[in-house]
């Protein structure tokens, strides 16, 4: 039986994702320094994150395999849909996603990987030609019945499109990387299917290396084992999309502007857990709130 409490987002309960620990079977070694000596950064319920002695780069270790996130993700739209409140923040972090992106590129053929439902799609200008795929078919089935650019929308994984080589002038990320099984086929996708030139958009990611992941570990607000199997810090990001001839030209940490900042509760909520923790009652402390350095923005540039 779950036990609910008014400071607990239900959906991160260990109880309720320990039904996913038979699928928890895949090993990993750092994607980015290939080492395999890590050792334990959190843990919540049956699910561990690791840091890499190397690099200090962070992930879950064991994770769930393929067929096991398959299951996780069936109808995520419809799992959204159900928080009203997220659902009309979202809407205007979208905006503000946007006016960011649109400073560096306003027009071309545009790619949104993981793209739910086309609700990103549909803010940006329409000077794009817009195309998307997405894993969720009930996503896929909204786009194509709600946007003109629908029929563009397909229920694939990126790896698997038959795009031509250079095809895209922007490939868009949101709230995307941190979740994929294999960060490196899809980026290698990436690289071949953007031009010359071409950008590539990563929004709505955690950066592992702010004050709050380190602070709270697995009781910040973006640690989930199963949907975040990658914790990635601009460096980390950086130095991976580098392989792949993607170097950084573009950066932010949105906060004070977006929905979700309330910067006097944030702050009281952030003092009051660092005194707890200092005073050895990191038991007592809450999942962390929004706050300064959550989340990266970035954009890079295909060389």
């Amino acid at each position: 039986m779950t036990v609910k409490h008014k400071d607990c987002n239900p959906e991160l309960i260990p109880e309720d994702l320990e039904a996913y620990t038979g699928y928890m079977d895949t090993y990993r070694e750092c994607i980015i320094c290939k080492s395999r000596e890590n050792r334990l950064w959190a843990k919540y319920g049956s699910y561990k994150a690791v840091k890499c002695n190397k690099c200090n780069f962070i992930w879950i270790n064991p994770s769930l395999n393929e067929a096991g996130l398959n299951r996780y993700y069936q109808d995520y739209i419809g799992m959204r849909f159900k928080d009203e409140i997220k659902t009309r923040q979202r809407k205007l972090q979208y905006q503000i996603d946007k006016d960011f992106l649109q400073v560096y590129i306003s027009s071309g053929r545009v790619l949104d990987v993981g793209c739910s439902g086309g609700f990103f799609l549909n803010v940006l200008s329409n000077n794009f030609d817009k195309y998307g795929v997405e894993l969720d078919a009930k996503a896929v089935e909204y786009a194509k019945k709600k946007y003109s650019f629908g029929n563009n929308i397909f229920n694939l994984n990126l790896q698997d499109t038959k795009f031509p080589k250079g095809f895209f002038d922007l490939i868009i990320m949101r709230g995307v990387i941190e979740h994929l099984f294999d960060p490196l086929a899809v980026l290698k996708k990436v690289q071949g299917l953007l031009r010359k030139g071409g950008l590539f958009f990563i929004c709505a990611t955690p950066n592992v290396d702010s004050f709050c992941a380190k602070l709270y570990r697995q009781k910040w607000n973006q640690f989930h084992p199963i949907r975040h199997l990658f914790y990635f810090s601009l460096s980390s990001l950086s130095r991976l999309c580098s392989q792949f001839n993607l170097n950084l030209i573009a950066k932010d940490f949105p906060y004070l502007e977006t929905p979700y900042a309330d910067i006097h509760r944030d702050h009281y909520e952030v003092l009051k857990a660092y005194e707890l923790k200092n005073d050895g009652h990191f038991d007592k402390i809450n999942r962390s709130p929004a706050f300064w350095g959550n989340m990266m923005s970035l954009v890079f540039k295909r060389n």
